[in-house]
């Protein structure tokens, strides 16, 4: 293997780890799928380590927040102070 096909296939790699379909990637790079696999498996398995059963998209959600204050106290519970025996 030459260096240019080593810089091709790093790309490639790169591409598959920001999430790029495999498809795409063997289209704008002119690779065969059947090559792709394995550096997508082997991709797929780092992030399986890394992360567990997460996938990246599930750290990029918005996330909702009960209605806090700064001091962890919901605003939409009664106080004890409040409470009437």
């Amino acid at each position: 293997m030459n260096k240019t096909d080593k810089d091709t296939l790093d790309a490639a790699k790169r591409m598959l780890q920001g999430k790029i379909d495999i498809n795409e990637v063997s289209m704008m790079l002119n690779i065969p799928v059947e090559k792709l696999k394995p550096i997508k498996d082997e991709v797929d398995e780092q992030v399986r380590k890394v992360y567990g059963n997460l996938d990246s998209y599930d750290f990029s959600e918005p996330v909702l927040f009960e209605n806090f204050d700064d001091l962890g106290n919901d605003e939409d519970l009664e106080s004890e102070e409040d409470e009437i025996y």
